[in-house]
């Protein structure tokens, strides 16, 4: 048995679940992934209509566990060349959506899976929540990604403390680091979440999706270079944006400035 993956769209925003087989953690293999390839194709054709995607488990105590253990019962040499390259285009993929990705981290997220969970955008964490990239344990190094966007995420200096030592970390740690952007009990994250896509959806998708790219450009480009990028940017959002709908209703009614001359 694999895990599966359904959606859901709802106001703006699809919901990916992964569904373990029943007394399991969810874990990746090329079944789960294909259907994962599946679901972000659909996803980028229906882009212009979202506001954001949140990936989350059905499982409590599991966000993913990272690769099926089959796949590493057969793993050889001459198949985890493939089996790396797949799961950085997976990775890749999800990085690049257009719109905001939100990983909701309840349980465990270990190796592979914390890996899935730094392709997003943002993570926001329950109390419970258990981080690890624990390849190391296992005689493996990160594979989908996970050197890259660790350190990208906590520095190099804790990305390093965390892959030698294999070690798990809880969600207030991971805050501490800058691995997860907020952490509490389930309640509250639903409630911060629900929080949070509100206010995504009160602005301008157009907008977002252009921070998105700029920021996302930023490790790679100079001060300098960031001019031009913001400059085209802008014009794409009042042209094809709403900037200009939204300049206009911000300014009738924030009405006339400065001081009047009623006395």
């Amino acid at each position: 048995m694999t895990t599966r993956l359904t959606t859901t769209y709802a106001a703006g925003v699809c919901t990916i679940t992964l569904h373990p087989p029943e007394g399991k953690p969810p874990t990746l293999d090329h079944a789960v992934m294909h259907a994962f390839e599946h679901i972000l194709l659909e996803i980028e054709t229906r882009s212009p209509e979202l506001g954001a995607v949140v990936l989350r488990s059905a499982s409590p105590k599991f966000f993913c566990a990272g690769a099926n253990v089959r796949m590493l019962e057969t793993i050889t040499p001459e198949t985890i060349g493939p089996w790396v390259e797949r799961g950085h285009r997976l990775m890749n993929r999800i990085e690049a959506l257009p719109v905001p990705v939100i990983a909701r981290v309840e349980g465990y997220a270990l190796g592979g899976g914390l890996e899935l969970a730094m392709a997003c955008d943002l993570i926001f964490a329950s109390s419970n929540a258990s981080f690890g990239q624990t390849e190391t344990k296992l005689g493996f190094v990160t594979g989908w990604g996970g050197s890259f966007r660790l350190a990208r995420r906590v520095g190099l200096g804790r990305a390093k403390e965390l892959v030698f030592s294999g070690r798990l970390f809880d969600a207030e740690e991971a805050v501490r680091f800058g691995l997860a952007e907020w952490q509490g009990g389930a309640a509250e994250l639903d409630r911060h979440l629900e929080e949070f896509l509100r206010a995504v959806a009160g602005n301008s998708r157009v907008a977002i999706r252009e921070m998105k790219q700029i920021l996302e450009s930023c490790p790679r480009t100079s001060l300098a270079e960031n001019a031009p990028i913001e400059a085209e940017a802008s014009r794409r959002c009042l042209t094809s944006g709403d900037a200009a709908e939204r300049l206009r209703n911000f300014l009738r009614k924030k009405g006339p400035s400065g001081p009047t001359n009623d006395q």
